[in-house]
């Protein structure tokens, strides 16, 4: 029997409970309008994120459309942008190579220059007999 009123007690606890939380979120709810605004601008701004409702690709207006087609035909994008077809070959680094090979090749034959001349410089001189 003892057990019988402990589990009236809990139901009665828990009813209580549930009662004063519908008196709570029916009273937040009926506040002053508030809340509702609240939720409104919460909707509005993730309807606007996300594209949904009045801000979806489909609710814009047709000046709208000539707008952005306009805009995209000025900036050259979307179906308006012009993809240029290039080479593989770089001609930047073909020059950098060019000059290098160059700058080789002048100092090979300064070195070729400064030798040949220090070589006859050092040369026996002519024996007369």
């Amino acid at each position: 029997m003892y057990s019988s009123n402990k589990i009236k007690a809990a139901g009665a606890t828990l009813m209580v409970g549930f009662l004063l939380a519908i008196a709570f979120a029916s009273t937040a709810a009926a506040g002053n309008g508030k809340v509702l605004k609240a939720e409104r601008a919460r909707a509005d701004a993730t309807n606007r994120f996300y594209h949904l409702g009045k801000y979806s690709p489909a609710a814009t207006t047709r000046g709208e459309q000539a707008r952005a087609q306009a805009t995209n035909r000025y900036y050259r994008i979307g179906r308006y942008a012009v993809i240029e077809t290039s080479s593989s070959f770089q001609w930047s680094d073909a020059g950098i190579g060019a000059g290098a090979m160059l700058g080789a090749i002048l100092l090979a034959g300064g070195l070729l220059v400064a030798l040949r001349r220090r070589s006859v410089d050092k040369a026996s001189p002519l024996r007369t007999t």
